[in-house]
């Protein structure tokens, strides 16, 4: 009887620590790239674990990951996550509304900026004013915002329809076939498919400026355990023991907030 009092006595005190600890859950929100939720949990809950062993016991982590805007807006409707990583589109779409305060840049494949390409066959126009039909591309579920970042225009004013797709392989497949107009990929994408044969019989025929990568951000503003997760996610290029858990997150490492977010911002992106 004694060991039985004594046990649940620990059940409550852990209970009770548990719930007076400070949650801080994160949210991924990267629409446009692949895998479901549900696909992408373990990879949230490896960040959580990570995260929670080294911001300590009195700090309570949970991630989501969402690949559709409508679904992360869904989410954030009835929870209320201290802070995400978001693409670049997402964050110049929703900045305003959600409050979102740069905290680091995420570093995919060591690059600190990001350039999209629009890409046709060979036989294909010279200028992107004389595409006509359907681009695809994984970033044009903010089609606003493309249209503003690589043509300079309203996404009305396009010669085209911007179509956002989730497998822009296949879409690559589809124009080198002759089904479509072109397709917009980011840096990673582009220079994955340097390698693919049908990479020989597309061409560039317009590029965007140096852009911000994914950012990391508060929802709100930030405080004393946003500063201390700024120090992790910055020392974990450095930690063995995150090597494999950044190669699952896509990213070589995490860097300062870019400041051409707050520029791109100035501008009414």
């Amino acid at each position: 009887m004694r060991k039985l009092l004594i046990a649940m006595l620990l059940v409550i005190a852990v209970v009770g620590y548990a719930q007076g600890a400070e949650p801080f859950d994160f949210v991924v929100i990267q629409p446009g790239q692949p895998g479901s939720s549900q696909d992408a949990q373990p990879v949230m809950d490896a960040l959580a674990a990570y995260l929670r062993d080294k911001l300590g016991s009195s700090v309570t982590v949970r991630g989501h990951y969402f690949n559709e805007a409508s679904a992360a807006s869904a989410f954030l409707a009835t929870h209320q996550p201290r802070w995400g990583i978001v693409s670049l589109g997402y964050f110049l779409t929703y900045h305003g509304a959600g409050c979102l305060v740069p905290l680091a840049a995420t570093r995919p494949g060591g690059a600190d900026s990001d350039v999209w390409r629009l890409m046709v066959v060979q036989d294909g126009p010279d200028d992107w004013r004389a595409v006509n039909g359907s681009v695809e591309g994984t970033m044009l579920f903010q089609p606003q915002v493309a249209a503003r970042l690589m043509f300079r225009r309203p996404v009305g004013g396009m010669p085209f329809a911007l179509k956002g797709t989730f497998r822009p392989l296949s879409s690559l497949r589809n124009l080198s076939r002759g089904k479509g107009a072109g397709v917009i990929l980011d840096k990673p994408q582009f220079d994955a498919i340097q390698a693919l044969p049908q990479s020989s019989r597309l061409k560039v025929i317009a590029a965007s400026d140096a852009l911000p990568t994914p950012a990391v951000v508060s929802f709100g503003p930030p405080g004393k355990l946003h500063a201390r997760l700024y120090k992790v996610l910055q020392s974990m290029k450095q930690d063995p023991a995150a090597a494999d858990l950044l190669k699952l997150l896509q990213t070589d490492g995490f860097g300062p907030p870019d400041a051409r977010l707050k520029t791109l911002k100035g501008k009414g992106l």
